[in-house]
């Protein structure tokens, strides 16, 4: 018994390390102190109040009437509504600087999408096989029309007999990216929303480091906000080098004018190696998402790799994500052409990769953020016609569930009718007051009959979706406002090939680990827990 002590304590994980609070206290003394200044102005401004209130209350209700006329969700306009009319001035400045759909001017500048092709076309992916592709899965996979159709008008074209591999669990992923970045020859891209120092990066830095020695084009691109806990400012100053360099995306900066670029965040998670293989998913850069530390128990994630044509989306995602993130700096345009790889007629596979290539997927790849004068959301879209195609089930494994009626409704309607609807969160929270919110919202989901799960192991952080044994859906994308209205992000759609059958087979192994939440647990939860949900949920879409 004491050898087998012994041997556990050997190798048990270390704790994740406590988060770099410097930059956030920082910033949040400097805006507490502009916000100190700006109450400390109004509340000893010389002028009659009953003026000045007369004037804020017309103010108020001139911007209310703008938000409710406004394209947006209904539960954002709610909520801006309120927040306007009952504190007026303060509520203004509040939705100014906060809730205001305004689009930063660069992003309109170096990312002209919207009605626009959102993905150019590949140099090789002709008019001509884009349309034999959508003929393909029609004829193959006719309940799915309606969704390549509607993805193909947002700017992004299905493509056929794509090799796609899924991973359960990062720690499957980060080796045979790693892999694939060692044989890299041209460029190698990595994006991420949270990037921090430890033993993932560590060993990624140094491949890194060697590819760029030997002329490898390698760009690192992480978002400053989502890294602000684990990165000094200046981490992609001193991490760059000659073939290496490493940015940040919309740098934070702590003032009052700039705090609404917290809305505006690269949640994008992607590499690309010498546009022939892709990888996405959950996944960001830290110890956590191998499981290499103790963080909230076992960590949770999944992720695919993409070989065929549809790397060009992922290679031009990227690209444009650096273009905006290096728009300040004067550099020329990037030919995106350039980077096009042409997929080697002959390429060295394992027998594994041999045997998915005889099973081949079509696939959409595609990205969605923040930017386009339509109110055109391919991702909360597209997951709307996935829950209404369902006839036998639909799975959907989420870390977070914000959800506004709309999709609520979608997804009580599915369970109504029949179908097999099931949604797995995390039985260990990484953010106590996003998981208040998310058990708010099992009550009128279990009453219609959808069958909610907690993954009991610990947190679980994949964005699937799967359904009918006929498609699925990996990469980025929260159930949760944030992902649908506000942030950027990625993922792929899949039909028909193995993908689908890996995603079923992972949900099935997640579903037996996790435990069901009975109605009568939800209804039987102190009064206490109640009203904090209560409460929480009015300010629900600022999550």
């Amino acid at each position: 018994m004491s050898g087998e002590k012994t041997e556990n304590t050997k190798t048990k994980k270390p704790k994740k390390k406590r988060p770099n609070l410097l930059r956030i206290t920082v910033a949040a003394l400097l805006f507490f102190f502009q916000a100190g200044i700006l109450l400390f102005g109004i509340a000893y401004m010389d002028f009659k109040m009953l003026a000045v209130y007369a004037v804020m209350e017309v103010a108020a209700s001139a911007v209310a009437i703008s938000i409710v006329y406004s394209e947006r969700n209904p539960s954002f306009k709610l909520l801006w509504a309120v927040v306007v009319m009952a504190i007026p001035g303060l509520g203004i400045l509040l939705y100014v600087f906060w809730g205001w759909p305004r689009q930063p001017r660069r992003i309109a500048k170096t990312m002209p999408l919207g009605s626009d092709l959102a993905i150019p076309v590949s140099p090789a992916c002709t008019p001509e096989k884009r349309n034999l592709a959508a003929k393909e899965i029609s004829a193959s996979h006719p309940s799915q029309e309606k969704i390549v159709r509607y993805m193909e008008r947002s700017g992004y074209p299905v493509y056929a007999g794509q090799d796609v591999k899924y991973y359960g669990l990062g720690d499957e992923l980060f080796p045979d990216m790693m892999a694939e970045i060692e044989k890299a020859k041209k460029f190698v891209f990595i994006e991420t929303f949270i990037l921090s120092e430890g033993q993932l990066w560590n060993g990624l830095y140094d491949l890194l480091c060697k590819k760029a020695g030997e002329g490898v084009d390698v760009r690192v691109l992480y978002d400053d906000f989502g890294s602000i806990f684990a990165l000094p400012w200046n981490f992609g100053k001193k991490k760059s080098r000659p073939n290496l360099r490493v940015a940040e995306f919309n740098r934070f900066l702590p003032f009052i004018s700039r705090i609404y670029v917290g809305n505006h965040r690269n949640h994008q998670k992607l590499c690309v190696v010498d546009g022939t293989v892709a990888f996405t998913g959950g996944v960001n850069i830290a110890d956590e998402y191998a499981n290499l530390v103790d963080a909230y128990g076992h960590w949770k994630d999944s992720g695919l790799r993409l070989r065929g044509e549809g790397v060009w989306s992922f290679t031009v995602m990227f690209l444009q994500m650096w273009t905006y993130a290096n728009s300040r700096k004067r550099s020329e345009p990037e030919d995106f052409n350039k980077f096009y790889a042409a997929l080697p007629e002959e390429d060295v596979q394992s027998d594994e990769d041999a045997a998915r290539s005889e099973d081949p997927d079509f696939a959409i790849p595609f990205s969605d953020g923040p930017y386009g004068k339509i109110p055109n959301r391919p991702a909360e879209y597209l997951y709307l016609q996935m829950i209404n195609n369902a006839s036998k089930y639909i799975y959907i494994s989420t870390p977070y569930l914000v959800i506004d009626t709309e999709m609520s409704t979608a997804l009580c309607m599915a369970a109504l009718a029949g179908v097999d609807v099931r949604i797995v969160t995390p039985g260990i929270p990484d953010k106590k007051y996003v998981y208040h919110v998310t058990r708010f919202f099992y009550g009128r989901l279990l009453k219609a009959g959808v069958r909610i799960y907690e993954y009991t192991p610990g947190f679980i952080h994949a964005k699937n979706i799967v359904s009918d044994d006929e498609i699925a859906l990996v990469g980025t994308i929260n159930f949760d406002f944030r992902s649908f209205y506000l942030h950027f992000e990625d993922a792929v759609w899949t039909c028909g090939g193995r993908s689908v059958k890996a995603v079923k087979a992972d949900f099935d192994e997640t579903l037996a680990e996790s435990r069901e939440i009975s109605l009568a647990e939800w209804e039987g939860r102190p009064w206490w827990i109640k009203v904090i949900q209560a409460v929480l949920r009015l300010i629900a879409p600022l999550f």
